[in-house]
């Protein structure tokens, strides 16, 4: 395996970045890394919190304890899906910008 597949395969299999940095692009690499893992760890906290709510709600008996109560629980919020969607979006925008540009530095 020829090292400029490996790379696209890095970035498209693993993390973004990571094809960046078997290619010795270590600013490149940190730009996609850190550009990804910003989004993906404010969509956890942001699923954390979601998460502690519902169980709060169960445990003070708003929420039945079946998968359609816990259901309609988590997606009645509201708001806060459009914040989730947004993350998700963004993180998938990196990956396919980071796998982009391991095309266009294996093909300089």
């Amino acid at each position: 395996m020829n090292k400029s597949l490996k790379a696209a395969l890095l970035s498209a299999l693993i993390y973004p970045g990571f094809g960046h940095l078997s290619l010795k692009r270590y600013l490149s690499a940190a730009v996609f890394i850190i550009s990804f893992s910003i989004p993906m760890i404010l969509l956890f906290k942001q699923i954390m919190e979601k998460a502690n709510q519902v169980v709060a709600q169960i445990e003070h008996g708003q929420v039945g304890m079946d998968v359609s109560s816990i259901s309609n629980a988590l997606t009645s919020t509201g708001g806060s899906m459009q914040t989730l969607d947004f993350y998700t979006y963004l993180m998938l925008a990196v990956w396919v910008i980071a796998l982009l540009d391991i095309y266009r530095v294996r093909n300089r």
